[in-house]
């Protein structure tokens, strides 16, 4: 299964999900924001040498159903340059899942969308963790893409969340990998 991690790097937040991750041998899909990477250099670095994925969420965590397409590409573009000096990025995750439509064509020329199939909602402000943990495990299936956020938005859900759920993938045999 593949654990994915969007809006990152932050410099708190990402190296406790890496300490986390390490507890139990697992790797992952960090999808980050072009302008997190300008900002936290040094943690896109150590998410890279830690044996985990640093791909490309726009520059901006931008929503591309209200942008033209050519701005879209252009932020797309300007992430994969800040990434570029870092790592070879060939994996794209739409911020709020929401893909430009006239851009799609241009974007698989060059990147596999990933998108995910168990969202955890970490984001969510009142989010009911014992409902939310239930949930995520029930829907993991071997080859799930599940979605957490390295974010300040989600930290304390996600601080919650995430190193039970990892608990339970360990206990239930998966093995998590980067995509």
């Amino acid at each position: 299964m593949y654990l994915t991690f969007d809006d990152g790097p932050h410099p708190t937040i990402t190296p406790c999900v890496m300490d986390e991750l390490a507890k139990v041998g697992a790797k992952a899909t960090f999808f980050a924001v072009g302008d997190n990477v300008r900002k936290f250099p040094q943690i896109a670095k150590q998410v890279v040498a830690n044996g985990h994925r640093l791909e490309n969420h726009t520059m901006h965590h931008v929503k591309g159903w209200r942008m033209n397409e050519t701005e879209y590409l252009d932020e797309i573009q300007q992430c994969a340059d800040v990434l570029k000096s870092d790592v070879e990025n060939k994996l794209f995750r739409p911020p709020f899942g929401q893909i430009n439509l006239k851009a799609i064509d241009r974007i698989n020329e060059n990147y596999e969308v990933i998108m995910w199939d168990v969202l955890t909602k970490d984001y969510l402000k009142g989010l009911d963790i014992s409902k939310a943990q239930k949930r995520i495990q029930k829907d993991t299936v071997a080859g799930s893409i599940v979605v957490f956020h390295d974010s300040q938005k989600a930290e304390e859900n996600l601080r919650s969340l995430l190193s039970p759920y990892l608990q339970f993938l360990k206990s239930e045999g998966y093995r998590m990998k980067a995509l």
